[in-house]
C-alpha cells in the first residue's frame, strides 16, 4: 500500500513539474491571437491584387509586394527552424536573467519601421518557392502549422533561448508574427505610391 501511495505522489509531482514548464493559458492565447491577426492582416492586403500590382516597384532597388510576400514566407520557415534548434538544446532557466525585452517590446521592435533595416542574404526574395501563388501557399500552410503548434505544444518555450539568451523561444514566435506585420505596413506604403497601378 505504501508503495502505491509513493507511486501516486511521484506521478503527481512529475505532472506538476511538467505543467510548470508549459505555456500559461494567457501566453498561449496571446501568441495565437498575434499570429492570427498578422496573418489575416497580411492576406487582406494581398486580396484582389493583379500581377501588375504585385510586381510593381517604385524604384529598381525597391521591393515589390510579391518580394515582400516571398520574404515573409522565407522568414516564417527560417525563424521557426531557429526556434526548433533552440529547443534541441538543454533548457536553462538561469539564462532568463539575460532576456532583454518584454513580450510587448519584442512585438514593438519587430513592427517598427522608423529605422530601415537590411535583411540577411538568406532572407532575400529570389523566387525560392516558384510563382506568387506557390509562395503564398507556403506561407499560409506554415503559419497554420505554427498556430497549431502554439495551441498544442508542451515545449518549455520560456527556458530555451535564442540570440545568446537575449530572447526566449516564446518571444521568437512573437517576433515572427511582428515581422509579418512590419511588412504589412511596407505593403500599405507601396500601395500609396502615386504611380501604383490602379489594377
Amino acid at each position: 500500500m505504501k508503495k502505491v501511495i509513493v507511486l501516486i505522489l511521484s506521478l503527481a509531482l512529475l505532472s506538476f513539474s511538467t505543467s510548470e514548464t508549459e505555456l500559461k493559458k494567457a501566453e498561449r492565447d496571446f501568441a495565437i491571437k498575434e499570429l492570427t491577426k498578422s496573418r489575416d492582416s497580411f492576406l487582406k492586403e494581398l486580396k484582389g491584387l493583379s500581377q501588375k500590382q504585385l510586381n510593381y516597384k517604385s524604384s529598381e532597388s525597391s521591393w515589390s509586394i510579391a518580394d515582400c510576400t516571398e520574404h515573409i514566407a522565407i522568414f516564417e520557415n527560417e525563424v521557426f527552424e531557429i526556434l526548433e534548434e533552440s529547443l534541441a538544446l538543454r533548457a536553462n532557466p538561469e539564462m532568463r536573467k539575460g532576456v532583454r525585452f518584454s513580450d510587448e517590446k519584442i512585438l514593438e521592435i519587430a513592427t517598427d519601421r522608423t529605422k530601415k533595416r537590411t535583411t540577411q542574404e538568406e532572407f532575400l526574395p529570389k523566387g525560392k518557392y516558384g510563382d506568387f501563388d506557390s509562395t503564398l501557399k507556403e506561407f499560409e500552410e506554415k503559419r497554420q502549422k505554427h498556430i497549431n503548434y502554439v495551441k498544442t505544444t508542451k515545449d518549455d518555450l520560456r527556458n530555451h533561448f535564442a540570440n545568446v539568451g537575449a530572447t526566449d523561444a516564446y518571444q521568437v514566435i512573437l517576433y515572427m508574427s511582428g515581422h509579418t506585420e512590419r511588412h504589412v505596413q511596407q505593403i500599405k506604403e507601396i500601395k500609396t505610391n502615386t504611380d501604383f497601378p490602379k489594377n
